[in-house]
């Protein structure tokens, strides 16, 4: 029994492994969430990774994975031992979106087509081609402009973890 999309058959030249939708990958938008939360406990006291997998819904083993690429990329210090967990190393307003991206591998310019090529560049381009670099260009200039100070200011309320909701939730 074919299944209700099978009669589409891919051309060879389309990249079947490529999700057009997906612009961050999940590694991404969980260093996100983890920062955000490591931001937003404050500098008083670290953020241990239980907490940290609580608040964000990322999984222990995981997360433990992402902070040590925020930890090499030193966005993130860590302190072991009882009274440990992660906080800044920076200043927030030294620190933008672009920075925890790229600590955790995330290269605009190394993305897929998005309409599933193998190939499109500017001088071979899909029919997407066009208005996709401007959606990079956007996005781009979006991360390396917004800082964590930007989002901490935006977010007062939220910086009492015991506050914050679970994804889950």
């Amino acid at each position: 029994m074919y299944g209700q999309w099978d009669f589409i058959r891919l051309p060879d030249h389309i990249n079947s492994n490529i999700n057009p939708y997906m612009f961050l990958s999940q590694t991404a938008e969980y260093a996100l969430r983890a920062v955000t939360c490591v931001l937003l406990n404050g500098e008083s006291e670290p953020v241990n990774a239980r907490q940290l997998s609580e608040k964000t819904g990322v999984p222990v083993h995981y997360l433990s994975k992402i902070m040590r690429k925020l930890v090499e990329a030193g966005i993130i210090r860590a302190r072991k031992g009882h009274h440990g967990g992660f906080q800044l190393d920076k200043k927030p307003e030294e620190i933008c979106l672009a920075d925890v991206l790229h600590a955790v591998g995330l290269d605009l310019e190394d993305r897929p087509c998005v309409f599933g090529w193998a190939q499109c560049r500017n001088d071979d381009p899909c029919p997407l081609h066009p208005v996709w670099v401007k959606l990079k260009d956007s996005f781009r200039e979006w991360s390396e402009t917004i800082t964590l100070e930007d989002i901490r200011r935006e977010n007062g309320e939220l910086r009492d973890l015991e506050k914050w909701k679970s994804p889950e939730a």
